[in-house]
């Protein structure tokens, strides 16, 4: 076995050695992912949407979870964009422009 199915083995058979245990007094709980959210629909010309399809299935993430990362950078970006930052996010962009010049010239 890989040292990682042992690890699972091992928090699997613990896990069942104390389901019926009381949680410790200091244990703290919490609801991952259960904040209020709020559905919005967005048209997008079908070419668009067709290439969002694409680029989430080449990354195996689902449509929906790959457009709420990128609208949260956005926001992330705008909420916290100081000159640095904005520097920062240009010469990421500079980068990635020279890799696919790379790519072309290849």
């Amino acid at each position: 076995m890989s040292r990682v199915e042992d690890t699972l083995k091992e928090l699997t058979e613990e896990s069942e050695e104390t389901r019926d245990a009381p949680y410790s007094a200091d244990a703290e709980f919490t609801r991952p992912n259960r904040s209020k959210s709020v559905v919005q629909s967005v048209r997008l010309p079908a070419d668009i949407f067709a290439e969002i399809e694409s680029i989430a299935s080449i990354h195996e993430v689902p449509v929906s979870a790959l457009i709420r990362g990128w609208v949260l950078e956005a926001v992330a970006l705008e909420k916290d964009a100081t000159l640095e930052s904005a520097l920062n996010r240009l010469s990421a962009d500079v980068d990635r422009v020279r890799r696919l010049a790379g790519e072309e010239a290849a």
